[in-house]
């Protein structure tokens, strides 16, 4: 009786334990044109604002003396769809297969005192 008041404790505590953990999503990015457009001003915004925004660059570089991010996003969206008719004993399928990938690429140049100067942004989809 014992065991078996353990072993019901133990899948009660496991299934709890597994109950608080939601799955992982991926967050989109947030560099985007309209984001680079909206956020990026040349004299005004901080390394600090940019890394609240788009978070880390994937490049940090230095040129002149002063600091240069890029931002390097790819991402690719896949959709499947299909069917399948059938009237008694002909039938017919039909399946269809779509992707398309975007590329963006956004590079931030800073002054001296961690203030945009200016910035590049290109854009892609095929």
């Amino acid at each position: 009786m014992r065991t078996l008041w353990g072993v019901a404790v133990a899948i009660l505590i496991g299934l709890t334990a597994c109950a608080g953990q939601a799955p992982m999503a991926v967050k989109p990015s947030a560099v985007t044109p309209g984001m680079a457009k909206k956020f990026i001003y040349s004299g005004k915004t901080t390394q600090a604002d940019v890394l609240e925004i788009f978070g880390p660059p994937n490049i940090v570089t230095h040129k002149n003396g002063r600091e240069v991010w890029t931002y390097d996003r790819i991402s690719q969206e896949v959709t499947n769809s299909g069917g399948f008719l059938t009237i008694l004993i002909a039938g017919y399928e039909k399946n269809r297969h779509s992707s398309a990938t975007r590329s963006t690429m956004l590079i931030i140049y800073f002054n001296g005192k961690d203030v945009v100067q200016d910035y590049a942004l290109s854009a892609a989809q095929f």
